[in-house]
């Protein structure tokens, strides 16, 4: 079998508060969001283009984001992006989801947040 590589680097900005829920078995979740902007082809009528993108963090991390994490704050993220769908009123709706690995905070939010950062990775 051959190798292949499912990895997602991305620098942006929180879009909303992490969603924090926890699984049966006692393992915490984050959902949130980030925005992400690149400029418009040349010729096109839009100057910057704003991509969103829904993230999933996991366990340690998961508590790190509902600790630290808030809207507006610039982050680092890598991790593997994962495609699911689901029915709505009888129609498939695809969905891709980034479960991230790895997080930093970028903005600036004190020593207390940089030490939670390195106990959590």
């Amino acid at each position: 079998m051959s190798r292949s590589v499912n990895k997602i680097t991305l620098i942006g900005n929180v879009g909303r508060d992490p969603d924090i829920q926890q699984t049966k078995s006692g393992t915490k979740a984050a959902h949130f969001s980030i925005a992400t902007n690149r400029r418009a082809p040349a010729g096109s009528d839009e100057q910057e283009r704003t991509d969103w993108h829904r993230l999933t963090v996991w366990s340690k991390q998961a508590q790190f984001a509902e600790d630290y994490i808030r809207t507006g704050d610039r982050i680092y993220i890598e991790g593997r992006l994962e495609y699911d769908s689901y029915e709505r009123d009888g129609v498939v709706i695809p969905t891709a989801e980034i479960h991230v690995n790895e997080v930093v905070l970028l903005t600036s939010k004190g020593q207390a947040a940089s030490e939670a950062m390195e106990e959590a990775a």
